[in-house]
């Protein structure tokens, strides 16, 4: 009957893959949206610079004479005229153009990929959150249980006597203590997970099914060998691009566009006449060189920027690694050496409570073991989020 109902429950009750969680923030986030929307922009930017500039059409009435405005014929200078200017942009000026947009359109593609690859590493880091404060939780209330079961077995067989009272005293203290960090951990969840629907896109989860494991890290050198493949690297190369693309359109500017002016002259007593002319603008003060020369500058400072973002990329790859090795060898000693002893002096000592000495011993073997695991809990998320942020600095967005 379970099995039957299970379908029929709403999806905010079932826990939801983490692949789910990635694919929806990649799909439906709200500020992927508006990086789509520039990137649709540009394809206007693009279809404008290939067109040349609007035309100019005027019409004048020359020659008003105000003591008879209607006359029209009075002399060879009264005329209507219509007349049309426009700008012919040539040597390759609006291809150049067209260039660098399409440079500009790709650049902002990357932008769009960078985005999708902060939220898949941000998605992942709060799931793993999740995981951390939900195993704290889950502990911390089978601590809850057996102080309470040790408290009423040591109140079972335990004296009157002010020391029996104190240790019992002392054990309800520790279970208060217990009992205010559940609150502050439910607490805690509930903003990760309002935090987590809104990273992904999903409404109301409240559950998050995923593997957290913990497992030899590959080497370093794979890392450092996939950093062409970090997508804020590939916007700053695109940005290049277009600084290049900028440099020769800029060059072009150099060369005057010729302006063809066509005019139509009607005069009422007198013949018609045509007018056509052709002008251009005189580059006489050098504005265009240091355009150009502000371009090449800029150019070279993006080369600078991307030379100090690969060895900034390479630090911080080094460093994460370095806390991922950290996680995982302290993993590994709790899991081998530290947790095995533990477990097995916290479980003499909770066979046989008789005195209020063996139940400060064991309230002390507790607070021990409870803050073992929890630092064991707190390393595997580290390890799965450094992961994580690895996975983002070499571009994954799985």
């Amino acid at each position: 009957m379970k099995l039957l109902l299970l379908p029929l429950l709403p999806m905010w009750l079932l826990a939801v893959p983490l692949s789910t969680l990635v694919e929806n923030s990649k799909t439906n986030h709200t500020s992927l949206r508006s990086i789509e929307q520039r990137v649709s922009a540009i394809d206007n930017d693009i279809a404008i610079s290939k067109n040349f500039v609007d035309p100019l059409l005027s019409i004048n009435i020359s020659d008003i004479q105000l003591d008879d405005i209607s006359n029209r014929s009075i002399e060879p200078m009264q005329f209507i005229s219509l007349s049309y200017q426009q700008k012919i942009s040539y040597f390759g000026k609006r291809d150049a153009m067209a260039s660098k947009r399409n440079a500009q359109k790709y650049m902002t593609n990357l932008t769009l990929d960078a985005m999708q690859v902060k939220l898949v590493e941000a998605v992942k880091r709060t799931a793993y959150s999740i995981w951390q404060k939900e195993e704290q939780l889950k502990i911390t209330n089978q601590y809850i249980t057996l102080t309470k079961q040790n408290i009423e077995l040591y109140s079972a067989f335990s004296t009157s006597d002010s020391k029996s009272h104190m240790s019992i005293m002392a054990a309800e203290m520790t279970l208060s203590e217990l009992r205010i960090k559940t609150s502050r951990l439910k607490s805690s969840l509930k903003g990760l997970y309002s935090k987590l629907s809104y990273l992904s896109a999903t409404e109301h989860v409240n559950s998050v099914e995923m593997d957290v494991i913990v497992s030899k890290p590959v080497g370093l050198q794979n890392y450092i060998d996939a950093t062409t493949n970090n997508v804020a690297y590939q916007v700053k190369e695109a940005s290049l691009q277009v600084t290049q693309k900028d440099i020769k359109v800029k060059e072009l500017n150099k060369y005057s566009d010729p302006i063809l002016k066509l005019g139509y002259y009607s005069r009422d007593t007198f013949k018609d006449y045509v007018n056509v002319g052709i002008s251009f603008s005189l580059p006489l003060y050098s504005t265009q060189d240091h355009m150009i020369e502000k371009s090449k500058k800029l150019s070279l400072a993006k080369e600078n920027e991307i030379t100090d973002f690969n060895a900034l990329l390479h630090t911080q790859i080094t460093q994460v690694y370095a806390q991922l090795e950290e996680s995982y060898e302290i993993h590994t000693i709790i899991q081998d050496e530290s947790m095995p002893q533990i477990q097995h002096m916290f479980e003499l000592s909770s066979s046989s409570i008789k005195s209020g000495d063996e139940l400060f011993i064991y309230i002390s073997l507790l607070e021990k073991k409870l803050a073992l695991d929890e630092k064991n809990i707190g390393v595997v998320a580290q390890y799965n989020k450094n992961k994580a942020t690895l996975d983002a600095l070499i571009g994954s967005i799985q």
